[in-house]
Formats: C-alpha cells, structure tokens, sequence
C-alpha cells in the first residue's frame, strides 16, 4: 500500500463513483461546489497495483486557533479492514498536522442501527468499526433525533431510504408501496399530473418554492446560490424538476366524466320506473355520490382556474443522481393543491427512473429520527416502504490539542459549541 497526500482527483473519482458508500457528498459535483469557497484536497491509498482502495476530497474550514480539515461523506474504504483504517488515518493525520491542521473531522457513510415504522431498532452495524475510531483518539459525535426542525449541521443524521435492487418494473415496483401511495400515485396519473425538468433560467421561481414550504415548516432553506452553483457543479448528475397540473385540462376532463355519470344516472331512474332492483338502486345512489364529487372538484379546480391560471405547481424537488444512490434533497409541496397529489407522483417517477438506471437505492434523505408521530415528513416517506437508518454522526480528533482546548474553551464560553468559523 502507498499513501498518496495530494491524489489527482480523476483517479479518486474513477474509486468514488464505483464503491458502494460513495455518495453525491465525495463526487465530483461536491468537489466543485466546495472549491467556490473554500480550499480543498484530495488523499488516499493505493495498492500495488496503483488502484486506490482508500480515500477522500477533504476541505477547510478555519477556527480560531487554526484550520479544521473535513471530510463529509467519508473517508471511503472498507472499514473492516483495520490494516486499511490503520494505514490511511496515520498517514492522513500526520499530513493534515504537517499542513498545521487544529483538528481532522470526518462524518463516515457508516450505520448504527436500522428502525421500524415504529422506531423499534431491528438491526444494529458498525460497533467493531466506531470503537476502532474511538481508540485512535477520535471523539465520536452520535445522531441524536432532532428537537428543533433543523437537521444537524455536521454529520448525516437520520435518513430514509429504500432498497430498490431487486426490483424490475414499475408494476413491481408500486407493489412495495403502502396502499394509500397506490392509489394517490393512481390518482394523479388520471388527473393528468405531469412532470417538468426545471433549466437554470428558472431556479428563482423554485427556489420561491422552496422558500415558501420551508417558511410553513420553519426550516432553513438554501439560498439561490446554492441552486445556481449546483445546477452548473453538478451537470447532468442533478435534477430539478417540478410536478404539474393543467386546470383546463383537468376540467374538462371532468366536465366528460360529468356527462357520463349523469347518463348513468338518468338510465338508473328509466329502469327503476319499471321494476324494483336493490342493486339498481345502490348503482343508482353511488352514482349521485360519484356527481356529487365531481362537481366538487370542478367548483375547486374553476375556482383554482380563476386564481392562477390554467397550470398549477404541486410540487417540486432537487434530486442527486449517482451510481449508487438517487438521492431526494431539497423540495417543496404546496399545500393548497395537495388534493392532486403531485408529490406522491414525483417520488413514484425519480424511483422509476433509479430502477431503469440500474441505481439500487432511493434515499429520501433527512428525517429526524422522531417517531411520536410529529414527524409528518416521516409519515410521508414511510408510504413509499423503505426504512428509517440512524448514522454513525461525526468524528474529531485534536492534532494540536493544546491549540484546540483553548479553541474549545472559546467556543464554549461564547456558545458556538462545534461550530467552525
């Protein structure tokens, strides 16, 4: 094995899109993303073959007493090979220090336990590993459920995703959905929800999106920077895009299932002048209930019509796409047109598309780990039938420690706790 401190990042990219822990955060996407603002690297192993089988993009973050080296989303290795973990942190350790480094911190792509619907735990990972870190001196920063809406700044916390690699078809694949996604994935299809991919000229209006659900759920949302940057970092390998609905469509539609019920409707009554049928008068009573609803939803969506114009935005999302991972990050729902269900649709499409690629994950992202029922965003995911995974959380460890307990002593005082600056 060889360290190599500053590994062309083309070559770490070739070890990074193929091992199975690589996520949008080590890609090149990210990389690029990072390098805007602040300064960044890349290290790690390779056998004697040349192969990397160890590595990581790092950057830095400056705190008052020195310079923090970070790594999210890795490093990436095989963490059970204590050889490999041995190897690569003495060497990166010792390079960081040699850069003058206050402290190396790294959140690994690494699981605790797996949980229930209910929050029951029904698997646990990664002790041997976690406690392997611990005794290197590294002080290990669990995930703890969130109590304030606002998902950790540093670590991965609680995710939910979905296993999708042995499914083959989109029959297969509604299947594994709880009942009620189903059918609300069923009913936006008859209602005509289509999807549309968002180009950069237009990030401002969804970024109004994503600002509006984000002030409704009193969460921070990113800025249209952020959007901006990624749509051109990540190039073909991100996805925003928006669920629809045409009202005018949509009406009409519903106007000719309108006059169909009540010719149904009117046929029931002729027959029913000439003999007396129980089940003609339940086929006769759900058709009334069926023009009932649908003059419900024509005055509804007239009245949307005449508010908004003839097209709606339901709801939207900004999607990473990897070799291993299609991954759901920042969205929006607007809930006023919540009816059309147009979120539903747009997790069953991006789950469609993994599947067509070969992807064998969906991950949904952040949930806060939460199960007293608060978490509405849970509920929403646990529809689609995946589970809830609690990561390992961050590690650090001082490579100047008198600098860094001052530093710590600092930010205590002053209450920014692990906060870098």
């Amino acid at each position: 094995m060889k360290f190599v401190a500053n590994l062309p990042f083309d070559k770490y990219e070739k070890f990074e899109q193929s091992c199975p822990a690589g996520r949008y955060m080590q890609s090149r996407g990210q990389y690029n993303m990072n390098k805007l603002s602040k300064k960044t690297g890349c290290l790690g192993v390779v056998d004697d073959d040349e192969h990397v089988i160890a590595g990581a993009f790092y950057f830095i973050d400056h705190a008052r007493m020195g310079d923090i080296y970070s790594v999210w989303g890795g490093p990436l290795m095989d963490y059970d090979n204590e050889e490999l973990v041995d190897f690569f942190f003495d060497n990166a350790e010792r390079f960081f220090k040699q850069q003058g480094a206050l402290a190396f911190r790294f959140t690994p792509v690494l699981d605790v336990q797996q949980l229930d619907d209910q929050g029951q735990v029904v698997a646990e990972y990664n002790e041997n590993v976690r406690q392997h870190l611990i005794n290197r001196g590294y002080r290990n920063v669990p995930q703890n459920p969130v109590t304030d809406n606002r998902m950790p700044k540093v670590g991965l916390g609680y995710e939910y995703r979905k296993d999708l690699s042995k499914i083959n078809s989109v029959k297969e694949l509604r299947a594994t959905y709880d009942k009620r996604a189903r059918n609300d994935v069923k009913r936006a299809e008859r209602f005509g929800v289509y999807l549309e991919r968002i180009d950069y000229d237009h990030l401002a209006a969804f970024k109004k999106h994503t600002e509006d659900t984000a002030e409704q759920r009193e969460y921070h949302d990113q800025t249209l920077d952020f959007y901006q940057h990624a749509y051109k970092e990540f190039k073909d390998n991100v996805v925003f895009i928006e669920a629809r609905l045409n009202l005018a469509d949509f009406i009409a539609n519903k106007e000719q299932e309108l006059v169909k019920a009540q010719q149904e409707v009117d046929e029931l009554n002729a027959k029913l002048q000439d003999a007396s049928s129980k089940k003609l008068k339940t086929k006769l009573s759900q058709g009334r209930q069926q023009i009932k609803s649908l003059n419900k939803a024509l005055t509804r969506a007239k009245n949307e019509q005449k508010e908004n114009g003839d097209v709606i935005t339901l709801s939207g999302g900004m999607f990473y796409i990897q070799p291993q991972e299609i991954s759901y990050m920042f969205s929006f729902t607007n809930k006023q047109f919540s009816n059309y269900y147009g979120q539903h649709y747009l997790m069953d499409h991006m789950m469609q598309m993994a599947i067509e690629r070969g992807i064998p994950t969906y991950n949904f992202y952040m949930v806060t780990g939460k199960f007293d029922g608060t978490d509405g965003v849970l509920k929403f995911k646990q529809l689609f039938k995946g589970a809830t995974f609690r990561t390992m959380g961050w590690f650090e460890k001082p490579l100047q420690p008198i600098k860094y307990g001052i530093d710590h002593v600092v930010k205590t005082i002053l209450g920014h706790g692990n906060d870098v600056k």
